[in-house]
């Protein structure tokens, strides 16, 4: 604050920007006013004169003093960006300068400190390399570094370099530089011109001299520690060779171990990891926090079981969606007892996929053989009723006028306990749900025989999966237009498979229609994409949707004969089983992924004939 009240600054329009209240005083006392700064302003000498240098200062950019009285001298000086002038007491503006400078020297030393521990801690660079940098950055951290010229001599040696003769050296500064109480060089300083050397540049010499001690006593036990390092290795010579072998083994065995694509890993008592075959497990930590994220012993653990029994054991449980298989087994040391047991974690998950697809087939091929005769014998009497309500429903037309007639002359005419005009508003309705149910049941008895059909002759067509959904679309594609949006995304590199045309025309059938009455909001969407699997040479169709997604128990029974979500809208619940059935006859395979609320997909692939 001090400065600013003792200072004025004026645009090079010699229009006052501000002045201090401490200056401003000061020059009214003097009769001067900085309001007007103009050539042609004479109302003061003392004025003039500050108006009089103002040209010199913007040509020469130099500071100009003004005497204004014994006690009173100002100076003044261009802003760094050179558009603006300042003018204040020469006492007061040197002595900050004087500060910042001092401040700027002692920095220029913290700067030198650091670079010279900064190329001392290098490991890339010889000590030459660091004693010779370590002179140009005690140059230039000295207050005339253009003047300045260090040297470090270390026993014969000489770093650095001199910048004139002996004849141009006004000063000298020197520090030694020791090894326990053995003088093994110094730090010298010359300086050219007669200004001399500063007591913090003495300091500054020393210090740097300290490093350099550390530095080569740090180097002469390096060298000490390599020498006896060198002994040690001759001395030791034949051992290595004799582990070698013991190595090569013991790395052929790790590499038989991670090549195991299940987690194994031996345990202490403590339930310490001792070993394991994965990086990213390691060979520390409890095993329930590296494999499982636990922070607590598993309650099912079956190495308890291992330590107290001595015998192999297992459990599994689910893990991040996925199905885990642990199996343990015993580890004793030399008394036999069980010091540590061998753990093998294995996804099961893929497995499980395929148990449980085979128990669908088993229920699949028992169900087809029961429904062929449940639906044999449900048609034929539906059959019969069906065409029976045709006949009554078009009777009405004959009846009716009859009736008519009779009760124009009998009002109270009844019919079944119901007024005749009841009656005949009532019995067409009654009669067409009748006919309506009839037409339900002969749908489900198609169904279940589609269900239960078995063609072997059917799969021999070469199936080209994108022509079955351009055609397929046009049949399907009102109907999801009623729910959703529908997007196609074909690859054209698609190869055939052998299978029946009708049979997956069925399948897209179901699946789209499925995904489409999934969706219960205004921005749904269906998509099919086709796609082709090089590596396992397969064709891969996905159906996907944006609607209310399935639960995990939901997505459980999907492939169950009669399971439906959407009975209340005529769903029989053999849609997907029929599906499912039509996929696992063509060798191929099917699976869904869905979330409540985001949507469901199912993937189906099937084996290419390329």
């Amino acid at each position: 604050m001090d400065l600013y009240e003792n200072v004025a600054i004026i645009g090079k329009d010699l229009k006052l920007i501000y002045v201090g209240k401490s200056l401003a005083e000061l020059l009214k006392q003097n009769e001067i006013e900085l309001d007007n700064l103009s050539p042609n302003n004479n109302s003061s000498k003392n004025l003039s004169l500050i108006t009089g240098v103002i040209p010199k200062l913007l040509s020469t950019k130099e500071p100009q003093f003004i005497k204004l009285s014994p006690t009173l001298e100002l100076i003044t000086f261009l802003a760094n960006d050179g558009e603006s002038i300042f003018i204040g007491l020469k006492e007061k503006v040197i002595r900050i300068q004087t500060i910042a400078h001092q401040l700027k020297e002692r920095v220029k030393e913290l700067e030198c400190l650091y670079g010279v521990s900064k190329e001392m801690d290098s490991p890339k660079r010889s000590i030459d390399e660091i004693l010779y940098n370590c002179t140009k950055l005690i140059e230039k951290s000295f207050q005339y570094p253009d003047d300045t010229a260090v040297n470090i001599e270390i026993g014969k040696k000489i770093y650095g370099e001199i910048k004139y003769d002996s004849q141009q050296i006004k000063d000298v500064l020197a520090s030694d530089i020791y090894l326990g109480d053995l003088k093994k060089g110094e730090v010298k300083a010359f300086l050219k011109n007669d200004l001399g050397f500063l007591d913090e540049e003495k300091k500054l010499l020393d210090e740097i001299a300290l490093k350099i001690e550390s530095l080569i006593e740090r180097q002469e036990k390096t060298v000490n520690y390599e020498k006896q390092q060198k002994i040690l290795s001759a001395k030791n010579e034949a051992l290595i060779r004799m582990t070698e072998e013991c190595y090569q083994k013991r790395e052929k065995l790790n590499t038989f171990i991670k090549a195991i694509s299940e987690i194994i890993v031996v345990v202490d008592t403590e339930f310490n990891i001792v070993m394991s075959n994965k990086d990213e497990i390691g060979d520390d930590g409890k095993c329930y926090n590296k494999i499982f994220g636990l922070n607590e012993r598993c309650t099912d653990c079956p190495a308890i079981i291992t330590f107290n029994s001595a015998q192999d054991a297992a459990s599994e449980r689910i893990h991040e969606e996925k199905n885990i298989l642990l199996d343990t087994h015993p580890i004793r040391s030399s008394d036999g007892k069980v010091d540590r047991v061998l753990e093998v974690c294995r996804d099961v998950t893929n497995q499980k996929l395929l148990e449980s697809q085979l128990i669908q087939s088993y229920k699949l091929a028992s169900l087809g053989k029961l429904v062929a005769g449940v639906a044999h014998e449900i048609n034929n009497p539906n059959t019969f009723i069906l065409g029976n309500l045709k006949i009554i429903n078009e009777s009405f037309d004959d009846i009716f006028p009859i009736l008519d007639d009779y009760f124009k002359s009998h009002d109270d005419l009844r019919i079944a306990r119901l007024n005749y005009n009841v009656f005949k508003e009532n019995i067409s309705v009654l009669v067409n749900d009748m006919i309506n149910g009839a037409n339900r049941t002969k749908k489900i008895v198609s169904d279940l025989r589609n269900f239960a059909k078995k063609d072997d002759g059917a799969l021999t067509d070469d199936v080209d999966i994108n022509y079955i959904i351009k055609n397929n679309l046009t049949l399907t594609r009102k109907h999801i237009k009623k729910y959703a949006g529908l997007e196609v995304n074909l690859n054209e590199d698609i190869p055939t498979f052998k299978g029946s045309f009708n049979k997956i025309e069925q399948v897209l059938l179901n699946l789209a229609i499925n995904g489409s009455e999934a969706i219960e909001h205004d921005h749904g969407m269906v998509t099919i994409s086709t796609n082709y699997d090089a590596k396992s040479n397969e064709v891969v169709l996905i159906v996907s949707d944006n609607g209310s997604g399935m639960s995990e128990a939901t997505i459980k029974n999907i492939f169950d004969p009669f399971f439906t979500t959407k009975r209340d809208k005529g769903g029989t619940g053999l849609g997907l089983s029929i599906t499912y059935g039509i996929i696992r006859e063509i060798n191929g395979k099917i699976e869904v992924t869905s979330k409540v609320g985001v949507g469901t997909t199912f993937t189906i692939r099937i084996p290419a004939t390329r």
